[in-house]
């Protein structure tokens, strides 16, 4: 009788310690083929498809769908099986539901509502908003893509940039709270949240600070298009203390987004609006203004901390020559 083998917890990224069994889509007993899927994992609200290395059969199931596990956990036994012919799978049929349909979760669904759920339950928010005028930055902006030089820069980009820059000057804000204590990141990435097909993705730009504004629009592209063609890389995900989400596309004024877990902050982005705000006559005078919510951990930020940021990145958007000078 062949001797079982083990499926671990792959480590997925070099700073996973720990993650999901999202689902088992095979049974026990079951058999596969190489290069079948036999177990979806979830890290960073990202789903991870994992491939059988080899033909086999599924002894024995350790850890069930929906547990979380440190790396190198043994999560189940298998054997190998040479020239094994797996029929297709026949589809479950979902739960009767009389009046309505019922339709089982993607694992990026999955992923996110578990995730996101334990981040509302477990993180202490907090939620600062302000208004910023976009008058003087979109001027530039337009004058930039005019002249069809370089990639066309996004309102996102400039508030990833700005962001960046914010977080590098303001440390406190470049921390996620682990393990009762405080961790220091290094680097200044930035987490950006991209609407896919399949549900809601955060994949992080590195080093956000020290690239210049062509830089960080080719890559935030590339990331962009990773995201929606479900291809990001480990390297893709996790980390970073805060996230940029904008909403304005969608026609929203105010948003206050929930936190990343692992991160300590995240920036809700509305939609850009024509108001009229007093001059310094006291004349209505027509701007355009952009609404944005810092949703922020208060183990990690005092409301101090958290407006001086909030303040910092408003500065550096309504006087953005410095942006444009990257």
């Amino acid at each position: 009788m062949p001797v079982p083998r083990q499926i671990l917890m792959p480590k997925l990224g070099l700073t996973m310690t720990e993650g999901t069994v999202t689902e088992w889509p095979l049974a026990e007993g079951a058999r596969f083929a190489r290069g079948a899927i036999w177990l979806i994992v979830e890290n960073d609200k990202v789903a991870n498809e994992i491939e059988a290395p080899e033909a086999g059969r599924l002894v024995k199931i350790l850890v069930p769908q929906g547990e979380a596990v440190p790396v190198g956990t043994v999560l189940a036994e298998w054997e190998a099986e040479a020239g094994v012919q797996v029929p297709p799978a026949s589809a479950a049929a979902p739960p009767a539901a009389p009046e309505h349909r019922w339709r089982k979760a993607s694992p990026v669904e999955l992923a996110t509502a578990r995730k996101l759920s334990e981040s509302k339950q477990t993180i202490p928010h907090f939620y600062l908003a302000t208004e910023i005028e976009l008058g003087r930055l979109e001027a530039l902006r337009a004058q930039r893509n005019a002249r069809g030089a370089g990639i066309k820069i996004t309102l996102t980009h400039l508030i990833v940039a700005a962001v960046a820059g914010a977080m590098a000057r303001h440390p406190a804000v470049n921390c996620v709270w682990q393990d009762d204590g405080f961790v220091e990141l290094e680097g200044v990435d930035v987490g950006v949240a991209v609407h896919t097909e399949h549900g809601l993705l955060a994949p992080v730009l590195r080093g956000a600070d020290r690239r210049s504004l062509d830089e960080l629009a080719a890559e935030m592209g590339a990331l962009i298009e990773r995201a929606r063609a479900m291809a990001l890389t480990p390297g893709d995900v996790g980390g970073g203390a805060l996230t940029v989400s904008n909403a304005g596309m969608h026609d929203v004024t105010w948003m206050s987004p929930i936190i990343n877990p692992g991160q300590s902050a995240i920036l809700g982005v509305g939609a850009e609006r024509a108001v009229f705000r007093p001059d310094a006559g006291g004349a209505p005078r027509l701007a355009r203004e952009v609404g944005v919510v810092l949703s922020c951990d208060h183990r990690v930020l005092d409301g101090v901390r958290a407006l001086a940021f909030l303040n910092d990145v408003r500065a550096v958007l309504e006087a953005p020559q410095a942006l444009f000078d990257r």
